[in-house]
């Protein structure tokens, strides 16, 4: 098979010009990046980025649930395995009992209110 006329067969560069191939070449990428982005690349651009985001929330969400568990358990654990005097289990009691939060609305003012309460708990267990 012969070679279209004009054209170098394929993966062989023309020995006159080969220059002028890159720098035209490099400005047209240079050209395309001065342009604006289409509005569909941005909206795509920005739909991966609310993605990544949502996916960096969930994550963060997970390890905060953790860790607060975590420090829960550990304070019930503790509780079980000490033998505490009456009065002072009472006041760790009264503590806990004047929490005062709405689950139902899922609220970060609640969270926070919750691990007051346990990091008092701790503090009256010596920890």
């Amino acid at each position: 098979m012969a070679a279209a006329k004009g054209k170098p067969p394929a993966g062989k560069t023309s020995p006159a010009g080969s220059g002028s191939a890159s720098t035209a070449g490099k400005k047209t990428v240079a050209a395309a990046l001065a342009r604006k982005p289409s509005r569909k690349v941005v909206k795509d651009m920005l739909l991966l980025e609310l993605r990544r985001l949502r996916a960096m929330f969930t994550e963060i969400a997970e390890r905060y649930v953790a860790d607060a568990e975590g420090g829960m358990a550990a304070v019930i654990e503790t509780v079980e395995r000490k033998s505490l005097p009456a009065a002072r289990l009472d006041g760790m009691l009264r503590i806990v009992r004047g929490l005062s939060i709405k689950p139902r609305k899922g609220r970060r003012k609640d969270l926070a209110r919750i691990e007051k309460v346990v990091a008092s708990v701790r503090k009256e267990l010596g920890e």
